[in-house]
């Protein structure tokens, strides 16, 4: 696969960074999924022959066999996201009562929504809001471009946190209909943002999709938000710059200001 074009050592125009992983740190809450299942089966009714301990198991491995097909979908050119109504409907309850079936189908979204909140808990990064602060201060554009599976969520959570001022656009699988590693996702948020994709960095935390996405769309600078402990130096493609946490994509940036728009690669930060 072509690498993206010469990294550039100066600042991007437009600053683009995935969701989880990058802005968000996440702590899962098994202990609230029983809960969960409870809300299902309560929506599914009492008649369907279903008990928690079915509810909770399906979700489950509905949740495990979406992950499996996402990273099948990595490989391709251009994945699609499936609909909430897929994700109960097929991934969830394929073999559950017809009546069933059909209440979490209508309540799709809904019941996503309550999916995601009681999975875990979700804060941003303090170093990252510094990012996206010191890219206001010097005029470079920003915004989200990620793989979710409920992105209104994000958008409340952004504006909760007082951090959507800064984001000029906001883009998410669920709600485009594409996935990374696809460029779609990108290339609409480069557009929304008035720039040229070879004049911004993208920032992800995952070789297989933001990477892969990066090259494809012909960012500027592909940077891999990633604990040492957890690169892969034989994974293809390599991202342009490596950086641990959000510390350190603060210097890069910040290293980035003080320096003049030429071609490098390989920076580790």
């Amino acid at each position: 696969m072509p690498r993206s074009p010469g990294a550039r050592s100066g600042p991007p125009r437009a600053l683009l960074l995935d969701h989880g992983g990058v802005l968000i740190r996440s702590v899962k809450r098994p202990e609230r999924m029983p809960a969960f299942a409870d809300r299902v089966l309560a929506l599914a009714g009492g008649l369907t022959g279903l008990d928690r301990e079915r509810v909770l198991h399906d979700i489950r491995a509905g949740r495990a066999a979406y992950g499996d097909w996402k990273n099948g979908n990595a490989r391709r050119a251009a994945p699609r996201e499936v609909t909430h109504r897929e994700l109960w409907a097929e991934f969830i309850a394929a073999d559950w009562p017809e009546a069933a079936r059909a209440a979490v189908t209508a309540e799709a979204t809904a019941l996503c929504r309550g999916l995601v909140l009681a999975e875990g808990d979700k804060a941003h990064d303090p170093a990252v809001i510094q990012v996206l602060r010191l890219c206001r201060e010097h005029g470079i554009r920003t915004g989200i471009v990620s793989n979710t599976l409920v992105g209104a969520l994000n958008r409340e959570m952004a504006a909760a946190g007082g951090i959507a001022p800064y984001l000029g656009v906001q883009v998410y699988s669920d709600e485009t209909g594409h996935r990374k590693p696809g460029p779609h996702l990108l290339l609409l948020a480069a557009r929304a943002l008035g720039t040229d994709p070879a004049d911004c960095w993208y920032v992800g935390d995952n070789y297989d999709r933001d990477v892969v996405c990066g090259i494809r769309a012909g960012v500027g600078r592909t940077v891999l938000m990633r604990p040492e402990a957890r690169l892969d130096p034989a994974a293809r493609p390599q991202p342009d710059t490596v950086v641990h946490d959000g510390e350190g994509l603060l210097e890069l940036l910040r290293s980035a200001l003080t320096r003049p728009d030429t071609a490098d690669r390989g920076d580790h930060a």
